[in-house]
């Protein structure tokens, strides 16, 4: 662990992101709901990039959603190089590398990528399989869906 502004980091990264299936419901409140299913296979989904603080419970940051896997993987392979670093006192590195030279360097770095069955004990008849997660955000928060 790494600690930087009074918080603890699993490593250099500031950041970690995550691509599942989601599906999002605009309420007339001013709500939007988003559930994100880990393993479970819908149907009518839009893709999901979730970026979480790579640090104890991975408190969420923000989430993107995408009609088309194809544009949430573009999205990933733009942002993810860019991750704000401790060792650059929580900026993005000044040059970015291509997404390929940053899969080397997490992988010589032996950094892991966010793995949702860590954060849950599964206990009874539960096993944790078709796991989703429901975030609630207001119309503000909310990013749209490209």
């Amino acid at each position: 662990m790494i600690k930087f502004q009074e918080q603890e980091y699993f490593d250099d990264r500031m950041f970690v992101l995550y691509l599942c299936k989601g599906k999002v419901e605009i309420k007339s409140d001013g709500f939007v709901i988003t559930t994100i299913y880990h393993e479970q296979e819908i149907t009518d989904f839009i893709w999901c990039v979730v970026t979480y603080k790579n640090c104890l419970r991975y408190p969420l940051y923000r989430i993107d959603s995408f009609y088309k896997k194809e544009d949430a993987m573009e999205y990933i392979k733009m942002i993810e190089p860019e991750t704000p670093l401790i060792s650059l006192i929580g900026k993005s590195p000044a040059q970015s590398v291509s997404y390929d030279e940053y899969l080397k360097w997490k992988n010589k770095n032996s950094l892991k990528d966010y793995n949702w069955k860590e954060l849950y004990t599964f206990d009874g008849p539960n096993d944790g399989s078709n796991a989703a997660e429901t975030i609630y955000q207001t119309k503000e928060q909310f990013n749209g869906i490209k």
